[in-house]
């Protein structure tokens, strides 16, 4: 039985092939998120192990809450150096920085910019086994007008050693000369894709913005000195607020912190690949299906000369073990070529990925087997059990072969228990009480499988009468052909189903998709249309925001008002929810001038007002997070900042309207004092100028010396905004297409197998005067029937699923329901599309059978 399994696969080469093509896309999806996420594992592990290199401790202000992807930690002073170098073991001790947001200009005229790098600036440091930055050419900076640049942007761009250029730094643009070339690690660059600008300490605290402060301060320990009794006496120095970690708990940190995207990137490409699986594994059954029909006699023979049932199903299910196999070794392949694959999606559409070496893990190769094999030997259990499970007598028996069972009464019954729980667990991760988003995503992901599996048990029920209703105009328009290419479709419901539903599952997540998008689109312009009244937005294409002296260099060009917004996380203490539970609060704040808000924004008070706001102690607040926690003007909030600072502030006024900001909004004037932030987030910019192209004239003037700066319009804001919704859009439909291309392959199996099936009916036909021309178009016909029967399925789906999700969704996120009705129209035309190119190959081959020969098939 185990040869017998292995030659039925030989002897159908294009079957096996086509079966396991549609595995291999799900398998090398896993392989490509687990290389894709391990590069870059890899390549910021080292660069945290590089940052840490020469250094036992590292001393740094401390965070009240959060880690350093959600704050910047305070500054330590300067004095602190020298009581650092009082303590016993220790061999030397220096203050550094990495601020981002330092830009330099070459001599074009052309500022440095980044996808996602940071491009920094820092201070070269006296000890050399403490700086990880070595000088590659020329000398080191010295002085207020000297500066290094990293080789790599040097070579990049037009720099010059001697030359002059100017410099964006956040105490505003400066002009240094370039006095030599640097490179993070050696001998390997370490920098990731970052641009270095470096000055000596004293130039570095000025131009920086730190004063007699530092970010940090690293320590090196002397040879053979107790660690342990060394950290304990350097703790003993240190002021409150200023903490003492290890170089490896330093390096730990900063890879955990680069896990907050790794993370999620991983689980979205997972997640893609899952849907890619499963997709494969209807089709994969499906397949099993109908080849075993078609070898009922077969099968039943060899059951009449002694093969037992268990043989019979180890048979099948050596055959899927063979594909799976197969699978997943070419899948590992493919895999490799998908994480490049990745990496050029997001170059061309969003910001690149750092490149690095792409590691084969033995974990991603056991997960590689694991989903190959085990996605296609589980879909192949159910045909391999009903194959077993048939009489010898009664399948030797000529017409048992083309009997069809539609699944009788239990069909309904088993499906509509499949929905309901399907149903119920979407509804329970839509609208239920989550810790975290992990389960929610988890319980939502189940449930949208079972009732997709609900779909496919219940859509034979329906799928004849459906199909036959929108083929209809085919024997109008083409005949003969048309008439017969309705009547294969609507013959085996079942079979019209099964290949349908692999499209429609792929459909709906895409249409899903596209309503979302749609609708934030939407809801984000009404929003803002209403929300922000202001001239120009000016945001920055760096991820530090714009320097402070940009929005004061506005406010100094006397254009109008000018506000800038700066955005942060806090922790609010001691609140009640609506049962009266007190609950800590860590939430997003945004600092704004209050003074001059109403120029550029309506926040439509409902009370209170702006007017007399004090700036030291006043809070404004959204309706919903004031009926969440039950707060009204006059109530006080005890507001915790990531520098340990807290403020006690009281409620002066209750808006509705949210656009850029949050839920949340304190003064600029308050935020300073409890921030070292240098930069602005967003300017909004209402001119008193009335002609708006003179207008946009004098901002540009203004912001010459900010080449990171990028002014918008109302409307070309809004615009970017919904483009890059749209980039989403296409990234997702680029990976959900994947599962189309496996509807495809489907498509093209089932109608394959279904010519072999009809070969005595096809050769009838052609003996009776039906020419190859009318039978390809026939086939071709039968499979767009059937692509638009499962498009049209999916896309109810999809707009069902995406109206639930978005009924879900906080409407201060996404307010109102839009259904994007062109994407809705290319995905059936695409679907179409599919249908036809599916048929090329069933078609051509068919139209190509010895008509005598087929005539005497059995």
């Amino acid at each position: 039985m185990l040869r017998l399994g292995l030659k039925s696969l030989l002897a159908n080469k294009i079957r096996f092939a086509l079966t396991a093509s549609t595995i291999t896309i799900g398998v090398a999806f896993v392989v490509a998120a687990f290389v894709t996420a391990d590069s870059l594992r890899g390549t910021f592990g080292d660069l945290a192990e590089d940052i840490n290199t020469g250094t036992e401790f590292t001393i740094r202000g401390q965070l009240a809450f959060g880690d350093l992807t959600e704050g910047i930690a305070p500054p330590v002073p300067e004095s602190l150096v020298e009581r650092v170098l009082a303590v016993d073991g220790v061999a030397a001790a220096e203050g550094g920085f990495f601020v981002d947001g330092v830009i330099p200009v070459d001599g074009s005229g052309k500022a440095v910019t980044s996808f996602g790098a940071p491009v920094a600036g820092s201070n070269w440091t006296v000890d050399d086994e403490i700086s990880q930055y070595f000088l590659i050419t020329g000398e080191k900076p010295v002085g207020i007008t000297e500066f290094a640049l990293d080789a790599g942007t040097v070579a990049d761009y037009d720099f010059e050693l001697g030359g002059d250029y100017e410099v964006i730094t956040p105490t505003g643009p400066r002009t240094f000369t370039l006095t030599g070339t640097i490179q993070f690690g050696f001998p390997d660059n370490a920098g990731a894709g970052a641009t270095f600008s470096l000055f000596d300490k004293e130039t570095a605290q000025e131009v920086l913005g730190y004063g007699d402060e530092f970010d940090q301060i690293g320590v090196r320990v002397e040879p053979g000195a107790d660690l342990a009794a060394v950290e304990q006496q350097l703790a003993a120095v240190l002021p409150d607020g200023v903490e003492i970690i290890s170089a490896s708990d330093a390096t730990e940190e900063f890879s955990d912190a680069f896990e907050t995207f790794i993370g999620p990137l991983q689980t979205i490409l997972l997640a893609f690949a899952f849907v890619v699986l499963f997709v494969s594994a209807f089709i994969i059954s499906n397949t099993f299906n109908i080849v075993l029909g078609q070898r009922v006699r077969e099968l039943s023979l060899l059951r009449a000369v002694g093969a037992t049932p268990r043989q019979v199903r180890r048979s099948v299910l050596t055959e899927s073990f063979a594909i799976g196999v197969v699978a997943s070794v070419v899948g590992l392949g493919l895999g490799m070529a998908g994480a490049l694959g990745i990496r050029a999606i997001f170059s061309t559409f969003a910001e690149g990925l750092p490149s690095g070496s792409l590691p084969l893990s033995a974990r991603t190769v056991i997960w590689a087997a694991v989903v190959g094999v085990g996605f296609t030997v589980a879909a192949s259990l159910v045909p391999a059990i009903k194959a077993s499970r048939i009489s010898p007598m009664a399948g030797l028996q000529e017409e048992y072969a083309s009997t069809s069972r539609q699944g009788g009464v239990m069909r309904p019954v088993v499906g509509g228990l499949f929905l309901a729980a399907g149903l119920a667990l979407t509804g329970l991760a839509l609208f239920g009480d989550f810790d975290s988003a992990t389960p929610q995503l988890i319980t939502l992901a189940a449930g949208g499988a079972i009732v997709f599996i609900a779909v496919a048990v219940l859509s034979p029920m329906v799928a004849g009468a459906i199909v036959g209703a929108i083929s209809r105009p085919l024997p109008w328009r083409f005949g003969t052909p048309g008439q017969l290419a309705r009547n294969n479709a609507m013959r085996n419901p079942r079979r019209t189903a099964a290949t349908a539903v692999a499209l429609t599952i792929g459909l709906s997540l895409v249409t899903m998709v596209a309503v979302m998008a749609e609708s934030l689109k939407v809801s984000f312009g009404e929003r803002f249309s209403t929300a922000v009244t202001a001239d120009f937005v000016i945001t920055a294409n760096t991820q530090a925001g714009l320097p402070k002296p940009a929005g004061s260099d506005l406010r100094a060009a006397g254009l109008g008002t000018v506000v800038g917004f700066d955005f942060d996380r806090v922790e609010l203490a001691g609140l009640s929810d609506v049962d009266g539970i007190v609950t800590e609060l860590i939430t997003d704040v945004t600092a704004v001038h209050v003074a001059g808000l109403a120029e550029v924004a309506d926040l439509d008070i409902t009370a209170g007002s702006l007017g007399g706001f004090d700036p030291a102690a006043g809070l404004l607040i959204h309706e919903d997070a004031a009926a969440d926690y039950g707060l009204d003007i006059g109530d006080e909030v005890v507001l915790g900042f990531v520098s340990g600072d807290e403020r006690v502030v009281s409620v002066e006024a209750v808006f509705t309207r949210n656009a850029l900001w949050s839920n949340w909004i304190i003064d600029q004037s308050l935020y300073a004092e409890v921030s070292t932030t240098a930069f602005d987030d967003i300017l909004l910019v209402a001119t008193t100028i009335d002609d708006p192209e003179a207008a946009r004239a004098a901002v540009d003037r203004v912001l010459e010396n900010y080449p990171q700066a990028d002014v918008d319009d109302r409307q070309e804001f809004q615009a970017g905004i919904e483009s890059n919704l749209d980039t989403v859009l296409v990234i997702s439909t680029v990976f959900l297409g994947f599962a189309l291309l496996i509807a495809l392959i489907g498509i093209v199996n089932t109608l394959t197998l279904s010519v072999f099936e009809r070969t005595r009916e096809i050769g009838l036909m052609r003996a009776v005067g039906m020419t190859g021309r009318q039978l390809r178009r026939m086939i071709r016909w039968e499979a767009v029937a059937v692509a638009l029967y499962g498009a049209l399925v999916g896309l109810v789906l999809g707009l069902a699923f995406g109206i639930a999700t978005i009924a879900a969704i906080p409407d201060d996120i996404i307010g109102t329901v839009a259904v994007p009705i062109v994407w809705l129209v290319v995905f059936l035309v695409l679907s179409l599309l599919f249908g036809l190119i599916a048929a090329l190959f069933p078609a051509f081959r068919a139209s190509k059978m010895n008509v005598l020969a087929a005539i005497a098939d059995e």
